[in-house]
């Protein structure tokens, strides 16, 4: 879909973890007092997380796979000023993140780097934050970056805030796959406007706007998004809902979720079900998918938890396309 591009080799990202930890440690002993190498030492902050998955296919193969090993380094450098350097040990490029804030006031700041698009409620929520093994089919397939296989990020810059019950967050972004440059001078608009009135009732909206080329060396063809959301949280319920809506170049395609959950021992036991929706074609009748999840997870200590989830996916021309068995267990520091 795109040029080829030159990738960050596993190395490098590596590399730049180990170097930032080095800067923001050396301070030669007559300077330490008030120096900014000190004040980012202090601040410094390394977690992380890892995901072993087991699954079992009907039909399909049944298998156990390290799905994430992550690592994340958080600092400020000085006051307002914070950097994140996050990477994947399992993927391949590494570098997931990479970006610094400047952040004066909590109505306004400035993120540039490499980081989430902000486009979609549960694209832009960490992994190990998510209720289920896996992301909706709706936001994994239609969401920006998602929709080209990166784990919806990109590089680029973005306006972000809170003023009273609204959170906004306008960008620019390459429109291209992370760890590699642009190929065209185009630059991609993404935003995501959430309005809180209530402390357990969030709903907002979001909008992309971008060019891409299908064939290197041929015109730009659009690559166009919106997306509505809504999430509640009342004593142990949830719910959110999520609708997308995306054209590439002249096909247009559409899907949505909707999730509920329950803790039955607060806390601890969590019970979940997602219905699913998506329409690669909506010029083609009878191409959709449908996914139905039911889900299980038990949480051992702040983010560590087991997941269990039974997935089963299923065409709108009729019939069974697969179902399986996940369970994941993360761990997480």
């Amino acid at each position: 879909m795109i040029g080829h591009r030159k990738q960050i080799p596993f190395k490098k990202a590596g590399l730049v973890l180990l170097t930032a930890a080095l800067i923001a440690g050396y301070v030669p002993a007559e300077e330490k007092k008030d120096s900014l190498a000190v004040t980012a030492l202090r601040s410094l902050k390394i977690g992380g997380y890892a995901q072993f998955l087991a699954v079992a296919w009907d039909p399909g193969v049944d298998t156990f796979s390290l799905r994430r090993a992550r690592l994340a380094l958080t600092g400020e450098i000085v006051k307002n000023l914070k950097f994140k350097l996050a990477a994947d040990l399992v993927k391949s490029p590494a570098l997931l993140d990479a970006f610094v804030e400047f952040e004066p006031s909590k109505t306004i700041g400035l993120r540039f780097g490499q980081f989430p698009v902000s486009f979609s409620l549960e694209s832009v929520s960490p992994t190990a934050d998510l209720d289920m093994v896996n992301r909706s089919i709706t936001v994994d397939t239609l969401a920006p970056g998602r929709d080209i296989g990166v784990s919806g990020r990109d590089v680029g810059a973005v306006l972000y805030g809170r003023y009273s019950v609204l959170e906004y967050a306008f960008g620019l972004f390459n429109g291209a796959p992370t760890n590699k440059v642009d190929t065209d001078s185009h630059k991609d608009l993404s935003g995501r406007v959430v309005l809180r009135p209530f402390n357990f009732l969030a709903v907002g909206g979001s909008l992309y706007r971008g060019r891409q080329t299908v064939v290197a060396g041929e015109p730009l063809v659009a690559r166009n998004k919106e997306g509505l959301e809504a999430a509640l949280s009342i004593k142990g319920f949830s719910l959110e809902s999520e609708y997308i809506h995306a054209r590439d170049d002249l096909i247009s395609k559409a899907g949505w979720y909707a999730q509920a959950g329950f803790f039955a021992l607060p806390g601890k036991l969590q019970g979940l079900v997602r219905y699913d929706s998506l329409d690669l074609d909506r010029a083609v009748p009878d191409d959709g998918k449908r996914v139905i999840v039911v889900g299980l997870n038990w949480y051992i200590v702040g983010k560590t938890k087991l997941q269990l989830n039974y997935e089963i996916h299923r065409l709108e021309a009729g019939g069974r396309e697969k179902s399986g068995l996940l369970a994941q267990f993360q761990a997480a520091f």
